[in-house]
């Protein structure tokens, strides 16, 4: 099952404390976004604006926000600190995925 929704069902538990997701993932599977075909122009601006935020640290910033910190209304904290390899994504921005 892919982490983050496990996350939220460990997040939503009458227990959370007595869950744990392991270190070693069984597979990675890739996220991205999806943009209408045959417009250079747009993905160029999607992409310039993503590497500014990856670049500036507002990427991370809001990464916390929603996957670290409790969220409202409810404030439940998924406690899902970035994975390695968007971090690496993060660090090193192109337009292949994670």
């Amino acid at each position: 099952m892919d982490d983050i929704l496990l996350a939220g069902l460990i997040a939503g538990s009458p227990t959370p404390d007595n869950w744990r997701i392991i270190d070693d993932s069984l597979r990675t599977e890739p996220y991205g976004l999806i943009i209408r075909k045959g417009d250079p122009e747009f993905k160029a601006l999607v992409d310039k604006t993503l590497v500014t935020m990856m670049k500036s640290g507002e990427f991370a910033e809001l990464y916390a926000k929603w996957f670290t910190k409790p969220v409202p209304p409810k404030n439940v904290n998924l406690n899902f600190p970035m994975p390695v390899p968007l971090k690496d994504a993060v660090a090193n921005p192109n337009d292949k995925g994670v």
